[in-house]
């Protein structure tokens, strides 16, 4: 038997505050049956509940969400891998996708990546649209995984001349002619 929601124990308790004490009183003609505090503590504990209801209500879980924008094509054979620092496995790869000769738009590298991205095992949920990949927060994460740089990215090229560079102090690496944002 599955648990009630607490708005159906508060109205299984209101119901049966006047059931009780209907219960009571058929019993009295007979003699005390049932014990005089029944409708007074069911009361009280469906009061104190609801009290605890609204004072702290259930919200769903807002999950952190990060975007990987792709604003050039790069070259065949780049490797993008996306990588996120999970507050509970630490940094895991979510996927990693190889750009080919038939990616001819930022929005079809961003089409593949995400698909790529979305069929990673930890419950992070992908989706794309145009040239950009949003990736929300595995659930159970909430708040935990905001702020910081939690969600970051390498392009490995190897492509002869090229080079990898790191931009700033964030952990977010890139190709020189590849442009990808995280907002």
């Amino acid at each position: 038997m599955s648990l009630l929601p607490v708005p159906e124990v508060i109205e299984v308790g209101d119901i049966s505050v006047p059931l009780s004490a209907n219960y009571q009183a058929n019993a009295s003609l007979f003699g005390t049956r049932y014990a005089f505090t029944a409708p007074t503590t069911i009361a009280l504990v469906t009061d104190a509940l609801r009290w605890q209801w609204d004072a702290f209500p259930d919200y769903p879980e807002i999950r952190a969400t990060g975007y990987l924008t792709i604003d050039s094509l790069g070259s065949n054979g780049d490797i993008i891998t996306v990588y996120v620092n999970d507050p509970f496995l630490g940094v895991i790869t979510l996927g990693a996708y190889t750009i080919s000769n038939l990616d001819t738009t930022t929005n079809l590298i961003a089409a593949n990546l995400g698909s790529v991205l979305a069929t990673n095992p930890y419950g992070y949920i992908v989706s794309f649209a145009f040239n950009v990949v949003a990736i929300v927060a595995a659930e159970g994460t909430g708040a935990l995984i905001n702020g910081g740089n939690n969600l970051f990215y390498t392009v490995t090229t190897i492509a002869p001349g090229s080079f990898i560079s790191t931009e700033g102090d964030d952990p977010i690496t890139t190709e020189n002619d590849l442009n990808l944002i995280i907002e």
